[in-house]
């Protein structure tokens, strides 16, 4: 392949440092750098892409001649490693590392999106924060639940990368001439099949965590968890990719709390799983209520976070409210 010169733009950490004094000029010197990293035909560029809770990210996207789909890759921590210190051009090469390492191998044939028939099989749906998504909802199909929303997105039939996702709209609606009920009787067959749900004691998910420690330690530390924490259970799908929503699929929390013979208290670890806690086990909603706000404002993503709230499922009832 033939790469461009370097030389031109790459000098040292001195003159990287003047020139750029701030997040715009870092932009353009990263598209100038980076390209000299791709053959010149490579189309490189920035662009603003909306997220979950009213969140915009700069991405930068790079098409190799023949690619129609690229790996965004965001630039907020590579400007902090910048403001920090770091000189231009090993962050450069770390972008150029992460698109090679994360590139697709094939290219996806979307032309299936235009055919409702062969759409049909793939819209399932997720679960979003309602008033966190005002705007974006005032373009896409949807449905309020609780203080959420059921939104829906296409599943997009790929080997590369098996998150791929298309978001519906509206727009998306009136060409397939389709009711968004029609849309959402399609979602809830093919989202329990497509990503079967699947629910796993928190401490049996951080058991791999101990394998690290000495055996005296795990052994310490796993009696710890076992007397001190309150029971509970993640709930998801199996790609662990918006399991949120299962907490919509049939008789699920029916059959996990039969199993565990109370009813529940569900709290959004985020949009991709539900922590279910026993509600003999559990404290008073108020503390749930500050760890779930605590958890996301700490720990939790802000594009990932689904609620503040906690919510509550009766077995006699067979129903989810909001505390």
């Amino acid at each position: 392949m033939n790469y461009k010169s370097t030389k031109h733009y790459i000098g040292d950490d001195a003159t990287q440092s003047s020139a750029v004094s701030s997040y715009e000029s870092f932009k353009q010197a990263l598209l100038t750098n980076v390209g000299t990293l791709f053959s010149a035909d490579t189309h490189i560029s920035i662009d603003s892409f909306s997220h979950n809770n009213q969140l915009s990210l700069d991405g930068l996207t790079i098409l190799e001649p023949g690619s129609n789909i690229s790996p965004t890759i965001y630039l907020k921590p590579y400007f902090e490693q910048y403001e920090k210190g770091m000189p231009l051009l090993p962050i450069c090469r770390q972008i150029a590392e992460f698109y090679h390492d994360h590139r697709f191998t094939q290219n996806i044939d979307i032309s299936f999106f235009t055919c409702l028939e062969k759409v049909r099989p793939r819209i399932v749906y997720k679960l979003i924060h309602y008033d966190k998504n005002r705007e974006l909802l005032e373009e896409i199909p949807h449905f309020t639940y609780l203080d959420l929303a059921i939104v829906f997105y296409c599943l997009v039939p790929s080997d590369a990368h098996e998150n791929a996702s298309i978001l519906i709209h509206n727009s998306h609606l009136d060409y397939w001439d389709i009711s968004k009920d029609t849309l959402l009787l399609f979602a809830q067959q093919n989202t329990p099949q497509l990503l079967p749900w699947h629910c796993d004691s928190l401490t049996e998910l951080l058991l791999p965590m101990l394998d690290s420690l000495p055996k005296e330690t795990q052994e310490q530390t796993l009696e710890a968890m076992q007397r001190e924490s309150v029971p509970m259970h993640v709930l998801t799908n199996d790609r662990c990719y918006f399991g949120a929503c299962c907490i919509l699929y049939p008789d699920v929390l029916k059959e996990i709390s039969d199993n565990l013979e109370d009813d529940l208290f569900l709290l959004p670890s985020s949009i991709h799983e539900v922590i279910l806690v026993p509600a003999s086990s559990a404290r008073e909603p108020s503390t749930l209520r500050e760890t779930v706000r605590e958890v996301n404002l700490t720990e939790v993503a802000q594009d990932e976070v689904l609620s503040d709230s906690i919510y509550y499922y009766e077995r006699r009832t067979n129903r989810v409210s909001l505390l």
